[in-house]
Parts: C-alpha cells; structure tokens; sequence
C-alpha cells in the first residue's frame, strides 16, 4: 500500500510534465508566429524585386 510520500511524488511529476509541456507549446508558438511573419516578409521581398520598376 502506497503511503503520503508516494501520492507527492506522482504530483510533483505531474506538475512538471505539465509545466514542461506548456513551455513546448509556448515553443511552438513562438516559432510558428516566426516563421508566418518571415514567410510573408521573404514573399515581400521578392515581389518587391521581381517588380518591373523602370
């Protein structure tokens, strides 16, 4: 039979998979906002110089 110290550990564990778990998603958003900001930046860019400016 588990005793106190056991149902601690099983929380603490979960609150770490938790907490890590929310920082990958925060990753991922983060990069993901990177990634659609420099996508329309490059696309930008490349208008801008495929233009036929005289």
């Amino acid at each position: 039979m588990p005793g106190n110290g056991d149902y601690r550990k099983s929380g603490q564990a979960m609150v770490e998979f938790v907490v890590v778990a929310g920082m990958v998603l925060a990753s991922l958003a983060v990069l993901t906002v990177l990634l659609v900001t420099f996508r329309e930046y490059g696309t930008r860019v490349l208008d801008l110089v495929g233009s036929e400016y005289p």
